[in-house]
Order: structure tokens, then sequence, then C-alpha cells
């Protein structure tokens, strides 16, 4: 039903996959399994089976039929006949001919007319049975040759004797190596013959039933990303997992090949949802045309209020709807079963049609609130009265819905009815009166909650029109107002002129007023994101003088919040001063300098590298900005230093989820560099090339805001360098480095992780002159906490390496990093330190460092370091087992000593000849070396064999 065929991604089902291949395992050891799949329409069934099919891989013989849909009945036996099609097409006919002689292919020719004379059929009992005993014998003579998997689809659809069949093969074969794996609609199992049918299989021993789950959001991003060939923007996760509900035709339904949403879903598959609503009685589909209009979800009393029924005639109305899948109860009413179906539903209605519903529950509402109706009895009215076309009343209950969602920090709601507000204004004469405001206050309003709401786009429109309207001369403040607003909204869009907007603000709010307060409060903020220290130390004296001259607590809060970002270094003087400023936010009860407050302790705590106490008290502060309404707005900027503690300790589960956590808060820019950057650093300790270029690519879709300009700088060129090393370019990596050196000198300013990173690879390139201009950088750059310092000294370590690596320095770093608790990089010294010792002949020494660093890799799923460090103890026949010094290694991807040797002599490019004479072999056996290696490091080529070398820094072991 999707409009575009690119493969997509096979994402979530684990555990299914998991079960299946259990079964898999028992079958092939001689025990009959047979699985049922369950799931709604559109749920995955035939894209599971197909993975876990694909992945067999010539293990067993594989014959799939399936069920059709009739209009009238069922095809008779006809997943017989599609497995006798497919067996015929692999194998061909005579194999079935051989495997159950000349009477059974009579008796199959009933099914399949190719195999040629048909039997006589006196009596229909016999022949039946006639035809199963031969099915019988045709599977467990096939199944001698290798395993058996006979998929059967959609039993939903099939015939009573496909359900005899299926009964009768799941009993009589019970000890040979058949997997019978049968799907069907989770929805239609209520069917008698159906029901009883996968009872009657569940309850033979082998069976097991498999109900498939909707996909979790994270596991719908996968398949989107399978889909588009790129990673999907929030903004598309959150529409198609919101409106898809987790089913994974709908999500390619809902999108194009553009990755963009589509307004309207594809005709086949509106379609599609509307065929069970065409198919229930008049009545009830007239019912469901006026429950589409009061939302997804329903309350029984507001229904029966709308149509004025009685609650056993409306109970009579509904049933054929929850019979049919359309409707699900729903505590204390009902729901549409998806809402794509409500969706589909709400847009086959005419517009006569919606303005009579409309206006039936405007009235209904106007008369008082409904008892559990769920959502705002205003916003209600609001929302229908402008669809019965009520302009004035629209106007009325919209302002007031406007002012309910303010106060409950709902501004996405709150600008919803703001813009209903401006639609009906035109057509209200009295405007201005009925609601105590002027047009362009409102659009201020509204561009206001839009800033809050993170809809940027639409807020810098509303704040345009706003100063179209204004007479800058007689409303000095309220322009001043408008250009904080829009001076917001540039920043977090990571566009240009924020800081004239905000110079002009400040120009224009000359009196001593909160007003002038929060332009002051802004314009700091703003200075000290740009690294302007200076400038912002001013505004923020001016602002707490001023906040005691209007003795207003909040500005006085966030004066102090200025004074702490700006007391450098994050000393525990610093934080102690932010921890006192949170303290202060918390009992002024003012949400917005709360979550200021805590968003700049968590940035000091990560600047000081007091990760476990970001761990603390950082998911209360993420949550605290979601309860504020302003997730969209700071979300991201909260969960940015969460993320990275839990990485920095270890923890890169919690890493990952906390950073799909602030993906799907869908921010703006400035919040996406630090979801971007977040998933990058995790890309990195697990040493995943492809999800780091992702992340890479991401960045660079961004605005090239000068908000960020040199943060983003130096962290692309860090990602650009881990990436190509990781990749095994070691021109790309040294190249890198080389930029690096550049970008640093003329910056001026200090990128401590892209020194460390520079330093690493123009070591292992043997770039001398990089090397040594990157010490004397590090030499001048100042350290402001701990992490710096670490990194400064394992700059010193990476330098040792140049001529014979330091063991005494790299121990130091490692335990650095051990205080730090940072156990990937703790890990990396250790590899380091442990291959120092080796070069020292201090075997013991050196195992102990890798014993110790390895464990630490394989704690945290670093698989890749974990693999490096591998290959520095297998060359070194060091066990990294404990207290097991003296015996072979285990190799990275099961590599033999011998391939060893020879892909080493890969990488330098030698050819087959080349290896033979070095290793004193034949060119025959040299050819054989290079493809086992291929295989085992799943490569097509000698050059992708060199590249994993580099990568896993195999070389560096000779």
């Amino acid at each position: 039903m999707s409009t575009f065929r690119k493969r997509t991604r096979f994402s979530g089902r684990i555990a299914e996959l998991n079960s299946m291949d259990s079964a898999f395992r028992d079958v092939s050891g001689g025990r009959q399994r047979c699985i049922l799949l369950a799931a709604e329409a559109g749920g995955g069934k035939s894209r599971l089976v197909e993975e876990f099919t694909n992945r067999l891989s010539g293990r067993a013989l594989i014959l799939k039929g399936g069920c059709i849909e009739q209009q009238e009945s069922a095809l008779p036996y006809a997943p017989a006949t599609g497995l006798l099609h497919e067996l015929a097409r692999l194998r061909g006919q005579s194999l079935i001919k051989s495997l159950v002689g000349c009477e059974g292919a009579r008796e199959l020719a009933w099914l399949l007319p190719e195999l040629g004379e048909l039997s006589e059929r006196f009596d229909a009992g016999i022949a039946r049975s006639r035809l199963f005993e031969t099915m019988r014998k045709l599977f467990e003579e096939l199944a001698r040759e290798m395993p058996l998997v006979v998929v059967i689809e959609d039993i939903h659809w099939a015939d009573q004797g496909t359900f005899d069949l299926l009964r009768f093969l799941t009993r009589r074969l019970m000890d040979i190596r058949l997997m019978l794996i049968v799907t069907y609609r989770a929805e239609e199992a209520s069917r008698n013959a159906l029901r009883t049918t996968i009872g009657d299989i569940s309850l033979c021993e082998g069976s097991e039933v498999l109900q498939l789950r909707r996909l979790t959001y994270a596991e719908i991003a996968v398949q989107l990303e399978g889909l588009l060939g790129r990673p999907p923007k929030p903004a598309v996760i959150n529409s198609v997992y919101a409106r898809g509900c987790g089913i994974p035709l709908f999500t390619e339904a809902l999108i194009d090949a553009s990755g963009s949403l589509r307004a309207n879903v594809t005709g086949s598959l509106n379609d599609y949802l509307l065929r069970a609503v065409r198919e229930v009685p008049p009545s009830t589909g007239g019912l469901l045309k006026v429950m589409a209009l009061g939302g997804p979800q329903i309350t029984h009393s507001l229904l029966r209020s709308v149509t004025n029924k009685p609650d056993l005639d409306l109970v009579e109305l509904l049933r054929p709807a929850i019979s049919a899948g359309v409707l699900v109860p729903d505590r204390d009413g009902y729901a549409f079963r998806h809402a794509l179906i409500h969706d589909a539903v709400r847009g086959d209605l005419i517009a006569g049609e919606k303005v009579a519903i409309h206006r039936l529950y405007a009235d209904v509402l106007e008369r008082g609130s409904i008892p559990s109706y769920r959502i705002w009895h205003s916003v209600a009215l609001a929302r229908h009265w402008h669809g019965a076309g009520q302009a004035e009343r629209c106007l009325k209950w919209a302002w007031q819905a406007a002012g309910e969602a303010a106060a409950a920090f709902a501004y996405m709601d709150q600008m919803e009815m703001l813009k209903l507000v401006l639609a009906a204004w035109p057509e209200v004469e009295n405007a201005r009166r009925l609601i105590g405001a002027d047009h362009c206050k409102v659009l201020e309003l509204a561009a206001d909650a839009a800033c809050w709401a993170a809809e940027a786009e639409q807020g810098l429109a509303f704040v345009d029109r706003a100063l179209a309207e204004l007479d800058a001369d007689r409303y000095g403040e309220q322009l001043a107002a408008l250009l904080l607003q829009r001076a917001v909204m540039r920043q977090h869009s990571l566009v240009s002129g924020e800081i004239a907007d905000l110079e002009r603000a400040l120009d224009h709010a000359v009196s001593p007023t909160r007003l002038r307060a929060d332009a002051l409060g802004q314009f700091s903020r703003a200075l000290i994101l740009r690294g302007e220290f200076d400038r912002a130390k001013r505004l923020g004296e001016e602002l707490r003088d001023l906040a005691e001259r209007l003795d207003d607590e909040e500005y006085r809060i966030e004066g102090m919040i200025i004074g702490a970002m700006l007391n450098m270094p994050p000393n525990a003087s610093c934080i102690d001063a932010h921890r006192i400023v949170v303290g202060r936010a918390e009992q002024a009860s003012t949400g917005r300098v709360e979550v200021l407050a805590g968003a700049a302790l968590l940035q000091a705590l990560l600047d000081a590298g007091e990760y476990s106490q970001i761990i603390d008290i950082g998911p209360a502060i993420f949550a605290r900005t979601v309860e504020l309404g302003q997730a969209r707005y700071i979300g991201a900027l909260v969960g940015a230093p969460l993320c990275r503690a839990y990485l920095g300790l270890g923890r890169v589960s919690e890493a990952t989820e906390t950073c799909e956590r602030m993906a799907a808060l869908d921010p703006l820019p400035l919040g996406l560099v630090h979801v971007f950057e977040c998933q990058a650093e995790i890309a990195i300790v697990l040493g995943d090339v492809d999800r780091l270029a992702a992340a890479v690519s991401s960045l660079r879709d961004l605005p090239p805001g000068p908000q960020v300009a040199n943060r983003m700088a130096a962290n692309l060129r860090r990602y650009e360098i881990e990436s190509r090393a990781l990749a095994g370019d070691r021109d790309g990596s040294a190249s890198s480095a080389k930029s690096a050196l550049m970008f640093l000198k003329a910056q001026g300013g200090v990128s401590w992780p892209l020194m460390v990173s520079a330093m690493r690879v123009a070591v292992d390139t043997r770039q001398k002159d990089v090397v040594l201009e990157l010490a004397e950088l590090a030499g001048r750059a100042p350290r402001r906490n701990k992490v710096e310092d670490a990194e400064s000294l394992e700059i010193s370590a990476e330098m040792s390496r140049a001529p014979a690596s330091n063991i005494n320095i790299w121990e130091a770093v490692a335990r650095s990093w051990a205080d730090l608790n940072q156990p990937f990089r703790q890990a990396y010294a250790l590899m380091q330190a442990g291959a120092a010792a080796l070069n020292a002949a201090k075997r013991v020494h050196a195992a102990r460092n890798f014993r110790q660093a390895f464990h630490l890799a394989h704690s945290i799923g670093a698989q890749l370091l974990s693999d490096q460090i591998g290959a520095f103890a297998a060359k070194a026949r060091i066990d990294l087992r404990d207290g097991e010094d003296d015996c072979v290694g285990k190799a990275p991807f099961g590599l033999t000593d011998r391939e060893l040797e020879v892909l080493r002599l890969i990488a330098d490019g030698q050819s087959n000849r080349d290896i033979a004479r070095n290793l004193f072999i034949s060119s025959k056996t040299a050819s054989v070396h290079v493809s086992n290696i291929l295989g085992k490091l799943s490569v097509p080529s000698r050059g992708a064999a060199a590249a994993v070398a580099h990568r896993l820094r195999i070389v560096e072991l000779t």
C-alpha cells in the first residue's frame, strides 16, 4: 500500500526471532515445532517470517503457501496448492513423484494438475484422507534430506479443509525435522472455525503462540531510517508514531520517498481502513461519523447527550462497530482502534455533515461540561463552534481556552487557541471589546506561546505580522517584547539576527521594568553561549541591580544564575553557588528560572566531571522541564549533560535511552545540536562507524548558526577523525588530524577532545610535525577541570608512543580516568599501558593491564575496543582469562595465529606471492589463508580486510 518500494530495515521483534531460532534448533535436532504467529492487520507478520527464513541461509528447505481473501468463500486448500507449486519450482515435478509414488502423485494432481493423471474420487471422505496422507508422506520424505520449514500465511481466510489439514499434520508429524509457521490476524481470532483451529494446534506438543505487539517509538525510528536511507527527523518520528500507532504497514503508508509526512494516506490504505466501516449497518455508520468529530476517544455520557439516545439503544448501535474492530471499549467510553481509522472516517465526511455534527457537540457543551470529558471544556467549545461556522462564539471560547492553557503550561494548546482567535477576528465586529485585547496583542501572545512550544517557524511569522501592525514610536515597550521573542526563536533556530534584536530591544526597553530585566537576562545568556563573557558579565551585573530596584525575586535568581555561569573554572565553590540558586528557584515557584537554574547546574557539573552527581539529580530536572511545558524548548539542553554523564560512566544503554528521549521531544536546531552530538559520542564508544556517520550527517544538515559555530566546527572535525579511524582509512584520518591542527591554531581557542583525537591519529600515522605542534598547543592551553587534566596527561602519553610508549604515563592516565569513573577511556589507557609493558618485556605486567582493559571494555559493550585489546593479547599469546599468562589468547573474529600474520601482510599491501615468500609457504596456501580471512571478517576484498586490520590496530602489533 505504500507508494515507494525502498527496502525497509527490519526493526524490533528480537524476542520473537529468538523464539523462532530456538524452535529451528529443536527441528534440526529431530523434533517437530509449530509457531502460531498472530498480529493485527499490518502488524509485520510477513516481514518477520521473511526475516527469519532469510536467516536460515540454505540450512533448510523453505516452502511457502498462503490463503487468499475471497468475496464469497475461501479457495479450497489454497496453502497446500501454493506449497506444491513452490516445491515444483524449486525441485521439479519429478522429485515430487519420486517421493510420493504414482498413486500419491495422482492424489496431489487434484491440487497441482501438472503432476498428470487424476485419481478417481468416488467418496469425498476417502479422497480427503488420501490427500492428507499423501501430504504427510511428502513432508516426511522431504524432512529426511534436510530440515523442512513450511510457512502458511493468513489462515484467517482459510477454508475448513485447510483447517482440518493443519490439525492433521500437527498431530501426525511429531518426530521429523519439520517447522510449521502459521500466521493469522489476531482481530479475526473470534471467528469460530479459526478460534477452534488455533486452540487445537496450540495444545499440540511443540506448538507455541507468538503475539506480535506494536512497535515502540525507537523501533519505528529504525524502520523509518531503513525506508528513507537516512535518520528521520524527530518531528516525522513523532507524527508517524502518533498516527500509525506502531503498526509497520501504517508507517510505510504515512511517509513519502522524500521523508515528508503525507497530508493524506494513500488511496489503497484509506479504502482498506474504511472497508470495515462501510460493512457495518447504516445506523452504526452514521454514529461513527458523529463520533469521528468528537475525537479519537469519546465518553459514553457525551455520546449519549449528543445523539440523544437511551443507553441500551446506543449500545446496540455501537456493538457492530466493536465487533468489526472499528471501535474498542475504552474505560468510560469508546475509542477508534487506530488513529488512522479515526482520520479516515473524519476525512470521509462531507462539508454539510461536518457543520451539523459540530453544531450538535457545541449545543450540548454550551449547556454545561460533561463529566469525564477528556479535553478542556473551553477548548472543545472553541473547536466545535469553529467547525460549525460560528465565529463570535468561537472567538469567545478560544480566548478563554488560551488563558486556561497558558496557566497549565500547555503552550501548544495556547497557540492553537490563539490561532482560532485570529482566524475568527475578521468576522467579528466587536472582537477587541469582546476579549479586551487588540489584534496586535493577540499576535504577541501567540508568538510567546509558539516560542515556549518551540514552534519557531510559526512564532516568527506571528512576530513579523505584529511588527508590521505596530507603531514603534508610540509602543516602544511592546516592540521590545516582540523583538525579545524573535531573538529567542532565532537563537533556537540557529539563524542570525538574534544579537541585533536584543540590542534593539534594550534600546526600546529603557525604563526600569520587568521587560528590561527580561532583555538583560536573555542578552547575557546569549553572549555566554557565544563565549563573550566580559560583555555578559556587565549585563548580568545590571540585571542584579535592577532586580533589587524592582524587589523582584525572579530576576534576582536569574541574575544569580548568570553570575554562577560566569564563575569559572567550575570548582566546588562554583557548583555550591549553582546549588544555592537551584534551591532559591524552587522556593520561588517560578518555572522559567527553575528550569534555567537546573540546566546551568547540570552544565557546571559536566564541566567539572562530576558525572555521578549529574545522574543523581539530572532525571528529576529533565522530568521537570516536561511538567512545566518547556521540554521542546530546553529539554535537550538539560538531557545532554545527563546523556554524557551516563556515557562517561560506561552506562551506554542508559545514555542511548536518554538520547532517544531527547530526540523524541522534537527540539529546534539548537537542541538538535545536543541530540546529534550525543548520538556521535555513543557511536564512538560503541565503535559503530555507520551510526557515527549518520550523526555527523545530521549535524551537517543543521543551519550554520553563529550561536554554536565554533563548537560545532571543533566537534565535526573530531567526529571526522574518529569516523575515518574507525573505518580504517589511514590516509584520511591522517589528513583530518592535520586539518584539525590548522583549525586549532587558527581558532585560538581550546577543544581538548579534538586535541586528544588528533594527537592519537597523528601518532598512529607517524606525522611527527603534527605531533610536535599539537603538543605545543596542549602545553599552552588552560585546563579548567579534572577532565581536562586527564586529557592533557593523555596527550603526553600519546606523544610518548612515537619513540617508545611510556608505561608509567599510561598507567597514570588510566588512574585519572578511573578516578573520574570513565571506564571507556580507562580501558583504552590500560590497553596502551599493556602494549608499553610488552615492549619493555614485562609480560606479567602487560597481562594484568590487558585483562583489566578487556573487562572494562566488554562490560560497557565497547566491541571495537574489546577487539583491539584482544588483538594485542593474541599477538602476545596472553589469555585474557584471569591467571592464564602463557596460553594462546583468542584472536578477534576467530582468526588463527597464521591468519593474523597473513592479515598483517595484507594490510602492508603484499600480494599472495609476497606473503608466500615471507612466510615460507606456497602461493596456493597463502590464497587459502586469504580466502579464510575474508570469510571470517565478512568483507569482500583484500582492501576491505586491510581496512579492518588498521581499524583494529592489528598492524601496530608487529
